[in-house]
Order: structure tokens, then C-alpha cells, then sequence
């Protein structure tokens, strides 16, 4: 993912692409714009409108603009056999907010997270299909400023409790059947463009890369992030439980930081 968002940005810059005044955009300006962000993620690939198949449920206007609400869920055959989810965010200033890798556990049916979001934009998700086709949905979000909106928490207890997690099930876990997962991180996830309150000085970057979840060392979902994803990250997913067992969640982030942690599963029941 490195070397794909360091392309991406080369591009961007080359191009013209970075993003200014997208309130202004016109409908053309936002189409070419899309046009040259998929050619830096896809290439030529070809791609299908998702329809019902893909669904980007978040707000029309964000009550808070570093703490928006996205849910994407797949029907029909790609809640079956999607093999990634794609995440992006048109006019934040790194775009590819995250890629959702599903593992052969995985229950495919919704994922969610919270992110920031810089300016009026359109929010594109792609859906990876197991033969690859790609899949396609959109919508328009009205938000601004989130990426450089200062910490929510003092950031002296956001390190404190750096890179604790916390994990939850809802419904409780059966044998067989689908349970919602949600995973909340603690950590600032700095996106560098946030000021010191005090000193009036830029913050560093500094946020998660890579978060891995495990069932019983079976993958179940590898999130690809950037700094699009809000202050202490959250993470919805399913999980299909066979048998009591170990959940893993392993994380990595900008600092080559390393944290991991690990819960039983309770015990399913049939």
C-alpha cells in the first residue's frame, strides 16, 4: 500500500489534482477529478456501477467534520465473494482512506469506521469482486475541516492509553451465524495537518497503517488506513464464529509501531 499511495500522490500533484475550494467544484471538475484518482488506483481496469449491491451509508451533512460515520454494505453476490473494499474520500488531501481486505472468515456484509473529512466531497467505494470486477457507488457528503480539527482528548491521555483496544459483540457469538465485531483504538491518529493549541505549531503525523484480526490464526479482515480515519479509530465488522476460539488484532502505524492483543471468544453457542 506504501508504494500505491506514493504513486497516488505524485499523481495528484502532477496533475493538478489536489484539491481546492471543492465547495466550488463543479459536477465536470468532480468527474475528472474521479477519473484521475481511479487511473491512479486501477489503471485501466474497468469498472461497474454497484447499484444495490454496494451502499454508502453516511450522513448528507456531518455534525462534526473529524468524526463522520461510514457504513458500506454489500448484497447479493459481492456480500458472498468481495475480496477487498475500497474507501475513498475525493478531495481529502491523501484520498485513499482505506482498503478493507476480507479473509476466509470474514462476513461480508457491512463494514464501518469513523473518518475525517477535509471538504464538500463525493466518497467512492469500490467493491473488489473474487474474479475482480470492480464495483462502483457514490455519494455526496457536506463537511470541511475535519483533517486539520485539533484532538478531541487530551492528547496527554490519548498517549497514556496508546494503542489499547477495546472489543464487543452484539449479538452474542452463535456457531454458524453472523455477529457484529466492533474494535475501538486508542490512538491520536494524527493526520500532520493539526495545530498545537499552544505552540501554533504542526502537529506529526502519526497514525495507524495497518490493523489485522485474526480468528484462531485465520484472517478475518486486514484494514489498509491512512489519515482519513478519525482520533481513536473504530472499526465495525462481521465475523462468521465456528468454535470458541482466540481473536488477534494486530496493529501497526506511521512510527513502526507495533501493538497487539488478543481476547477468547466467548463461547459460541449453537
Amino acid at each position: 500500500m506504501t508504494v500505491r499511495r506514493c504513486l497516488l500522490a505524485l499523481l495528484l500533484l502532477g496533475t493538478g489534482l489536489l484539491p481546492a475550494a471543492a465547495a466550488e467544484m463543479t459536477e465536470t471538475a468532480r468527474a475528472e477529478r474521479w477519473a484521475g484518482l481511479w487511473h491512479a488506483l486501477f489503471g485501466d481496469r474497468p469498472v461497474q456501477d454497484a447499484g444495490n449491491a454496494l451502499i454508502i451509508d453516511a450522513p448528507a451533512r456531518a455534525e462534526n467534520a473529524a468524526l463522520v460515520p461510514i457504513t458500506l454494505r454489500l448484497a447479493g453476490p459481492l456480500a458472498k465473494d468481495a475480496r477487498a473494499l475500497y474507501l475513498v474520500i475525493d478531495n481529502n488531501p491523501s484520498p485513499l482512506a482505506a482498503v478493507f481486505h476480507f479473509g476466509v472468515l470474514a462476513e461480508r456484509s457491512e463494514v464501518a469506521t469513523r473518518v475525517r473529512i477535509d471538504d464538500y466531497t463525493y466518497l467512492h467505494a469500490v467493491a473488489e469482486a473474487a474474479d475482480g470486477t470492480l464495483y462502483a457507488a457514490q455519494r455526496f457528503i457536506k463537511a470541511s475541516g475535519g483533517c486539520s480539527a485539533p484532538e478531541g482528548n487530551d492528547p496527554s491521555l490519548t498517549r497514556a492509553r496508546l494503542g489499547k483496544m477495546k472489543l464487543s459483540f452484539v449479538p452474542p457469538p452463535r456457531r454458524g451465524q453472523r455477529t457484529r465485531v466492533q474494535l475501538l483504538i486508542s490512538h491520536p491518529n494524527s493526520s500532520g495537518l493539526q495545530t498545537d493549541q499552544l505552540t501554533h505549531t504542526y502537529i506529526p503525523a502519526d497514525f495507524i497503517q495497518q490493523i489485522r484480526i485474526t480468528y484462531d490464526g485465520a484472517e478475518v479482515l486486514t484494514v489498509d488506513s491512512d489519515i482519513a480515519l478519525s482520533e481513536d479509530p473504530s472499526i465495525g465488522f462481521g465475523l462468521l464464529p465456528r468454535a470458541p476460539g482466540e481473536i488477534k488484532v494486530e496493529i501497526e502505524d506511521s512510527r513502526q509501531r507495533h501493538f497487539t492483543q488478543r481476547w477468547p471468544l466467548p463461547a459460541a453457542t449453537d
